[in-house]
Order: C-alpha cells, then structure tokens, then sequence
C-alpha cells in the first residue's frame, strides 16, 4: 500500500501590505507540521502534513512595479534561485507554478536571513512598496469617501 500524503486546503485573505501576517502565519503552521505546498488565487492555501520544523517564507508580489520606479521581479530576477530552497527539495519552490502568486520558502542553510545584507536590501524593498501601496490606497479611498458625501450632499 502506498503512503498517500494528507493535505488540508485553508482560506485566508491578507492584503499585500499585511504580507508579514502571512509569513507568520505560515511559519507557524510548519512548526505545527503543515507545510505549504501550493498557494491559490493568492486566499486558498494548501498544506501537507509532515514533520514539525520551523520553515522561513519570503511573500511578494512581482507585477506590482512601485509607481513605474522599480519592481522587486526586475531587481532581484533570481529571487528564487538565490534565496530559495531547491525546487526538488522544496515542494512549495517545486508547485510555485502561478506567475503573480507568489511565496518563496526560504533556504536557511543558504543564506543567514537575519545578517544577509543583500536579503535585509531586499526585505527593505519589498518593505517600502507595500507601505506605498498602503498609503496610496488609503488615499485613494478617503478622496473617493469625500467626494460621495460631498455628492450626498450636493444632491
């Protein structure tokens, strides 16, 4: 009889800029022995059962392009193959098959996550877009609020 692998399907919504929930979220469902294998329509998240240990993931987003200025995609164009863990030794790396769905599991023997300076550069950046982005939606929203009550009241 072959071992048939037990995999749980979980929705969660977080929006990009809450991207460091998602990454607790997740770390902590691998010390629970979930591991993530695949990520759908950025809310429907698959796990695995497997041995509990303590998993790092890098969540980012490659088509947002922060205003025209720069993109972490054409920044770093070897996120994966730098940081993370190897596609056959990683089967989240492996079924990372979505083109703007994207969460990397982090090869920790590879590199030092907490003194890389390269990888801190990058964290920063990714960092950077997505306050941007929160800021400017939180903008967004508020002019379009005024403008209905204004319109409200107008009327």
């Amino acid at each position: 009889m072959k071992n048939k692998s037990i995999v749980i399907k979980k929705i969660r919504i977080y929006p990009s800029f809450l991207y460091f929930l998602l990454e607790k979220w997740l770390k902590k469902m691998s010390l629970k022995g979930w591991h993530l294998v695949f990520r759908k329509f950025g809310i429907i998240y698959y796990f695995e059962k497997g041995v509990p240990e303590e998993k790092e993931y890098f969540v980012w987003d490659p088509t947002y392009t922060g205003e025209g200025k720069y993109s972490i995609a054409s920044r770093y164009p070897f996120l994966e193959k730098t940081y993370g863990v190897e596609k056959k030794k990683s089967k989240l790396n492996k079924n990372s098959i979505e083109k703007y769905d994207n969460i990397i599991e982090i090869d920790t023997k590879k590199i030092d996550i907490h003194n890389d300076l390269a990888y801190k550069e990058l964290k920063n950046d990714r960092n950077r877009l997505y306050i941007w982005r929160f800021i400017r939606n939180i903008a967004i929203v508020t002019i379009v609020l005024i403008l209905t009550l204004l319109l409200l009241f107008l009327i």
